[in-house]
C-alpha cells in the first residue's frame, strides 16, 4: 500500500481567477475536501497527488461510498482525474502548469450556470424542509 504524500511547508498558490472557478464549480463538500488535500500533498513537480481512495477516506474520516463520489465528481468536473492507481492529476491552472508525463489530454473545467446552482440548492432546501414538516 502506498501512502500519502507528505506535505511541505512550501506555500500553493492559488490565483483569485482560478478561486473563482473553484467557486462556480458545483461539487460536494466532500469533493471539495479531497480536492484540498489532494493539493496539500501533490508532487510540487508533476502536480499528481499519490494517495489510495481508502488512505483518502481514513484521512478525512468520511465513508468509502463519499470519497468514492468525491474522487468522481472531481473528475468529471475537470479539476483532477486518476493516471494510475491512487495516481490522481490535479488540473494545471491549480498546479501552476505541472503536469505527469502520464496526461493526455488537459480536461475543460467544467462550471455550473450560477442561476442553475441556486436554483438547485433552493429545491433541495424546499425539499428538506417539507421532510422536516413531514418529521414533526
Amino acid at each position: 500500500m502506498t501512502s500519502p504524500g507528505t506535505p511541505t511547508d512550501q506555500t500553493v498558490t492559488i490565483s483569485r481567477d482560478i478561486l473563482t472557478v473553484l467557486a462556480m464549480v458545483d461539487i460536494t463538500q466532500t469533493a471539495r475536501r479531497v480536492l484540498d488535500f489532494l493539493l496539500a500533498i501533490h508532487d510540487d513537480e508533476t502536480g499528481v497527488g499519490h494517495i489510495s481512495q481508502d488512505e483518502m477516506r481514513r484521512a478525512l474520516g468520511s465513508s468509502k461510498p463519499n470519497v468514492n463520489r468525491a474522487f468522481k465528481d472531481l473528475a468529471e468536473c475537470g479539476l483532477a482525474w486518476g493516471v494510475k492507481r491512487a495516481q490522481y492529476q490535479l488540473h494545471p491552472l491549480l498546479t501552476g502548469g505541472k503536469v505527469s508525463a502520464n496526461v493526455m489530454a488537459i480536461p475543460e473545467i467544467k462550471v455550473a450556470n450560477a442561476e442553475m446552482i441556486v436554483a438547485v440548492r433552493r429545491a433541495h432546501y424546499a425539499a428538506q424542509l417539507a421532510n422536516l414538516a413531514h418529521a414533526a
